[in-house]
């Protein structure tokens, strides 16, 4: 009991009506009351007026934030294009950058060497001056292509192409060339 008295101490009791028919008749009015609500045609005319008017500034301030939202959306997928076109130029310039290894350099100059004995010995040309003079305009051709001074500088994302470019050289005027100085040379020296 004790309890009971200290959680209702600052609560005040309910007074009791001796006439209880009067709580409910008021409450059948109330209920009768909530279900007579009609309008009016004036109120029912102006009523989406007043919803319109309450809703629009509503509906302004929604549809600026969208715009606005939109617009910060867009500003931020242009910045994020903009990185990824640096970084994709980036990384083709490191690519560019990186010159083959040396050991690729002398694969290359192997392919240059054995392409021109190839392509010489179609004609039964096995001079060691026609073999360098050949492979010097496959060599210029290679170098000319990727505008580098050296086979070491040739980038490295380059190599397979460079060494199929080697493979496929088939410049037939060089060649001819160099077998008529090939067997001209060698004309003079059984002359000799």
């Amino acid at each position: 009991m004790n309890g009971d008295l200290e959680l209702n101490e600052g609560f005040e009791p309910l007074e009791e009506t001796s006439d209880n028919s009067s709580a409910g008749t008021d409450f059948m009015q109330m209920q009768s009351a909530k279900q007579s609500y009609t309008l009016t045609q004036e109120q029912a005319q102006t009523l989406p007026a007043l919803i319109e008017q309450m809703i629009a500034p509503l509906m302004e301030t929604m549809a600026k934030m969208i715009a606005h939202n939109t617009e910060a959306l867009n500003q931020v997928a242009r910045t994020q294009q903009v990185q990824a076109d640096r970084m994709e130029a980036l990384e083709k310039q490191i690519r560019l950058n990186t010159p083959v290894t040396p050991q690729q350099a002398k694969y290359l100059g192997e392919e240059i060497k054995n392409r021109a004995r190839e392509l010489l010995a179609k004609y039964d040309v096995e001079d060691a001056k026609a073999v360098r003079k050949l492979g010097s305009a496959i060599r210029k051709a290679v170098l000319t292509r990727y505008g580098i001074g050296s086979l070491a500088e040739l980038p490295k994302c380059e190599y397979t192409v460079a060494m199929s470019q080697i493979q496929m050289w088939n410049e037939m005027l060089r060649v001819r060339d160099c077998v008529r100085e090939a067997r001209k040379a060698d004309a003079g020296e059984t002359k000799a």
